[in-house]
């Protein structure tokens, strides 16, 4: 019997269990969601976790090219009676995340199910158009008897859109109306709400922003 140190590091907290490992635990599927977001905005994206075992463990570090995550949301059901797990910076930008389900109480049923949200912070200089590519790095699982799995992560990002001051001008107004009629029907530069074509909506979004930077 092979005895194995599993580790959840934290800015403030080390948590270190020498447990006996029966055998290896099954594949777990890690997925990061990918969103919609503009230039400024600190944008919330969903981390679901897919199991056929019960969670004792993880750890992972999460990273969004040169944006910051800024925090994680613990409101996953398997944080659903009130503890958390421990997320610390990193000076890159990324945030190393990692949690121990201590109790038989917090745990849930194997499947597929929201783990955490981490919110993103999208720089004011973000390109519209641009694919922000969201990643989790250096995953580790074990179920309840803290055996070790292997981690499937499925990546995703952010979609950086279009804000309402379409010609670059630093206020919204007649040019930028110019610009969304001229693309109306298609996609492009009028496409304000990311859904690939330029219509009512996209023009209530410009108008709405008339007189302002966008």
């Amino acid at each position: 019997m092979q005895i194995n140190t599993f580790v959840l590091l934290s800015s403030s907290v080390l948590l270190s269990s020498t447990l006996a490992f029966a055998g290896d635990a099954e594949q777990v599927t890690l997925r990061l969601d990918t969103v919609q977001a503009r230039p400024g905005d600190l944008v919330s994206v969903s981390i679901s976790m897919e199991t056929s075992e019960l969670v004792g463990g993880f750890e992972f570090t999460l990273s969004a090219e040169d944006s910051e995550v800024t925090e994680i949301g613990w409101d996953g059901p398997l944080f659903s009676n009130g503890w958390d797990g421990w997320d610390s910076p990193i000076s890159d930008g990324s945030r190393r995340v990692s949690a121990a389900c201590i109790f038989t109480e917090d745990q849930v049923e194997p499947g597929e199910y929201l783990l955490v949200n981490a919110f993103v912070q999208i720089p004011e200089d973000a390109l519209p158009g641009s694919f922000i590519a969201f990643e989790a790095n250096e995953a580790v699982f074990a179920n309840y008897d803290f055996e070790m799995g292997d981690v499937l992560v499925v990546n995703g990002g952010i979609e950086v859109l279009s804000n309402a001051d379409i010609s670059g001008n630093g206020i919204v107004g007649p040019e930028d109306l110019g610009w969304l009629l001229g693309f109306w029907g298609m996609s492009g530069k009028g496409d304000l709400n990311g859904d690939s074509v330029v219509d009512g909506i996209d023009l209530s979004m410009l108008l709405s922003a008339w007189g302002s930077p966008g």
